[in-house]
C-alpha cells in the first residue's frame, strides 16, 4: 500500500468497524452471553476508536498533502455511515422518547439531501469537500452519541439506574434536538456550494 493511500485505508477501517459497533449496541441472541452493560461498553469503545480514526486520517492527509478526490468524498461518507447507523440504532432500541426519534429522522433527512446534492455535483466532475460547518456538526454528533452511551450504560446497571433522576434522561434527547437544528443550519453552505452545478 502506498503512503498516499493511508488516509483512505483508515476511512475503510472506520466503515468496517460499523457492524461491530451495532453488533454490541443492539441486544440480540448473539450477544446474550454478555451482560448488556458490558456489550454497551464495548460498542462505545469501538465507536470512540472509529471517531478517533477520523481525526487521524484527516491529520495525516493534511500534514503530508495526501489529499485526494476519493478521500474528499469517502471521509464524510464514512462519518455519515457511522453516526447515522448509531443514531438509528438508538432510536430503534427505544431507549428514549419521541423527541430523539424526531431528531434522528431530521438528521437523517438532512444527510440524505446533502449527499444527494454532492452526488449531483460529482456527476459533473465537481467534488464538494467537507467544510468546517460539517466538521463541527460531526463533533457535536459524536458528543451527543457519547453522552447517550453513558446514559444507556447507567440505565443498564440496576444499582446506578435506581438513583438516576428521571429528568436526567432528557439530556440526550435535548442534545439530539440541538444536533438536528444545527445539522440543518450547517446544510446551507453545502446547498450554496452545490447550487451552481445543479442548474439545468
Amino acid at each position: 500500500m502506498k503512503k498516499r493511500d493511508i488516509p483512505n485505508a483508515i476511512c475503510w477501517f472506520r466503515i468496517a468497524l460499523i457492524p461491530l459497533v451495532l453488533f454490541f449496541l443492539v441486544e440480540s441472541n448473539l450477544t446474550a452471553w454478555l451482560p448488556y452493560s458490558v456489550s454497551l461498553f464495548l460498542s462505545g469503545i469501538l465507536f470512540a476508536v472509529a471517531m478517533i480514526s477520523d481525526a487521524i486520517d484527516g491529520r495525516i492527509a493534511r500534514k503530508y498533502n495526501y489529499v485526494s478526490d476519493l478521500g474528499k468524498f469517502l471521509d464524510p461518507i464514512a462519518d455519515k455511515m457511522l453516526v447515522l447507523s448509531v443514531c438509528v440504532a438508538f432510536a430503534g432500541i427505544g431507549a428514549f422518547g419521541h423527541l430523539m426519534l424526531v431528531s434522528v429522522i431530521a438528521i437523517l433527512l438532512r444527510e440524505l439531501m446533502i449527499s444527494g446534492l454532492r452526488l449531483s455535483a460529482a456527476s459533473k466532475g465537481i467534488v464538494i469537500a467537507a467544510n468546517w460547518w460539517g466538521k463541527i456538526k460531526t463533533i457535536l454528533q459524536a458528543v451527543a452519541i457519547g453522552v447517550t452511551y453513558v446514559f444507556l450504560l447507567l440505565e443498564s446497571i440496576p444499582a446506578c439506574n435506581e438513583f438516576t433522576p428521571w429528568y436526567f434522561l432528557l439530556i440526550p434527547e435535548i442534545l439530539f434536538a440541538i444536533n438536528a437544528l444545527y445539522a440543518w443550519i450547517s446544510a446551507i453552505p453545502y446547498i450554496k456550494a452545490c447550487a451552481p452545478y445543479l442548474k439545468g
